[in-house]
């Protein structure tokens, strides 16, 4: 087979949320997009549950693997840290101006082994088993269903490879003196995204893919200041006045939010957390 070719049917049980509509989206609210991931890319849980996933691919030096959904690039770094620079990457994304960064981050790491490709990936230009192992990288949150997803990691992983998912579940624990505008965010968000409740189900979604070996983490991430790492600010603050002009919140919550949070970060109470998790399973071996 020498890409996936989904019926007609199948695609209409596609959906997603607004990561699908991103290229048709101004320059400005994409590229906010892309810094509030690039700070996600290193927030400490976020690193720490991304590389210990890529731990559990097993990948070796030379390998193939298949970074679907992959953004701007943000596995990168950990991937050549896992397996070298021999490592053989593919990253699909669909949206443009993330794919442009991706090869930017690539040519700027001297990753010649590695590449990326506009795509979905629901439906991969690529023959089955032409990868050691596939992941995705906070994508079934915005892409679905995950059957669809994980069936085409499956498709063109090797048997006896690893297939790999980070997710999280944007629900934020909240010191605030506002609690029902912590509401109002947390509502905002789960109707933002696709699958609001995935990263709880990734063991099911595993192994209803078929998937062998199911393995399942979960982390904390959690901070004490707005300014403790930058994906705090990006994504509590500097995000509002795109939900407020999505409709996801008005105006008036978004600015009185915004100026609780940083209130309190100022006094030295403020808390957040949330929570990360990951799955990870091998490709049954072809039965003979």
């Amino acid at each position: 087979m020498a890409e996936s070719k989904p019926s007609t049917t199948e695609r209409d049980s596609w959906g997603t949320d607004f990561f699908g509509t991103l290229n048709t989206l101004p320059p400005q609210p994409v590229a906010l997009i892309a810094e509030v991931l690039e700070a996600m890319r290193t927030e400490p849980t976020f690193q720490r549950a991304r590389q210990e996933l890529l731990a559990d691919l097993r990948l070796a030096p030379g390998a193939t693997v298949l970074d679907g959904g992959c953004g701007t690039g943000a596995a990168l770094p950990d991937l050549l840290a896992a397996a070298g620079p021999t490592l053989q990457v593919v990253g699909v994304d669909p949206t443009d101006a993330f794919v442009e960064r991706a090869r930017a981050r690539a040519q700027q790491l001297g990753a010649a082994a590695a590449r990326y490709e506009t795509g979905d990936i629901r439906a991969l230009p690529f023959p089955e088993a032409s990868f050691d192992a596939a992941f995705c990288d906070k994508v079934l949150l915005h892409v679905g269903p995950a059957a669809a997803v994980l069936a085409e990691l499956v498709r063109v992983t090797r048997p006896g490879g690893r297939i790999g998912a980070v997710e999280w579940c944007p629900m934020f624990v909240l010191s605030t003196s506002r609690p029902e505008l912590a509401h109002a965010l947390n509502d905002a968000l789960r109707r933002a995204v696709y699958d609001f409740l995935v990263s709880a189900n990734l063991a099911r979604h595993f192994r209803a893919s078929g998937l062998a070996e199911v393995q399942t983490r979960v982390y904390l991430a959690q901070a004490a200041s707005l300014e403790e790492h930058p994906f705090w600010r990006a994504f509590l603050i500097d995000q509002l006045p795109l939900f407020a002009h999505a409709g996801l919140l008005t105006e008036e919550q978004a600015q009185e939010l915004a100026a609780d949070l940083q209130a309190l970060s100022g006094q030295g109470v403020f808390r957040a957390s949330c929570v990360v998790a990951t799955a990870v399973g091998t490709k049954p071996a072809a039965s003979h």
